[in-house]
């Protein structure tokens, strides 16, 4: 039977393994913290959680498709990076403007209210930054003119793809929290929060969702922070918390 106090994420290994422990550690508290409430499992005007977790997993694959993408475009012509800048840059934001439309759309309650405004911050940031890239793929894009610091927008590139990282990193912290709001709580004989509030049909599907859509990266040892949170998210989906459609114990 599956307690959340008891889960060893498979994917704590390497680099990553002082953040998967945080991370464990923020989805205990939050399991905890439903332990202690009293509220119904879905409130009236509240999104379904499952309706939650499907678009934000939806929204991770589209996410590493466009990145996908772009980088095979790169690989086939290593002069067409301006253009490729631009091509992506201005993809990421159509999609990310999108995805902050369909997120504010929705409603958590608590403990998770926060967590939607959170992700479109972190969304919007993006957009920022991709703008700019795709600014700096024209600039390159129309050719040298003068008195333009090029030498400038060059140097400018890595500091945006930093940035762009370290917010792809806070996402991927997030993951644990997305499938915490999957987690039924009402405590079972034991104390323990062991089931989900979806069925194991349900379960199934998101599972092949993230199958379908990220396939043999999720087994990969090198994952890029997207490819991680979809890790993290199937790894959880995959533990023995019983479903909702499951004995009691």
């Amino acid at each position: 039977m599956a307690s959340v106090h008891a889960i060893k994420c498979p994917v704590c290994s390497g680099m990553k393994r002082k953040v998967m422990s945080a991370i464990c550690l923020s989805l205990i508290a939050v399991a905890a913290t439903c332990q202690t409430k009293t509220t119904p499992k879905q409130s009236p005007g509240e999104t379904p959680h499952l309706a939650f977790v499907t678009e934000y997993i939806r929204e991770l694959a589209a996410i590493e498709h466009i990145r996908e993408s772009g980088e095979q475009e790169l690989k086939q012509d290593p002069t067409s990076a301006p253009s490729n800048m631009i091509h992506s840059g201005t993809l990421f934001q159509l999609e990310l403007n999108y995805e902050v439309r369909t997120l504010r759309a929705m409603r958590l309650n608590p403990p998770f209210e926060d967590l939607i405004h959170n992700i479109t911050a972190f969304y919007e940031a993006k957009i920022t930054l991709w703008k700019r890239m795709a600014e700096l793929g024209g600039a390159f894009a129309e050719g040298p003119k003068p008195g333009v610091d090029y030498g400038k927008f060059t140097a400018e590139l890595p500091q945006i793809r930093a940035r762009l990282d370290y917010i792809d990193q806070a996402l991927f912290e997030a993951s644990p929290l997305v499938f915490a709001t999957l987690i039924d709580e009402k405590a079972d004989s034991k104390g323990h929060t062991s089931h989900l509030i979806i069925t194991k049909e349900e379960r199934a599907n998101l599972v092949d969702d993230l199958n379908a859509d990220f396939g043999s990266k999720l087994d990969a040892k090198n994952q890029n922070w997207t490819v991680s949170a979809a890790s993290v998210l199937k790894s959880y989906l995959l533990r023995d918390f019983k479903s909702s459609d499951e004995p009691w114990d």
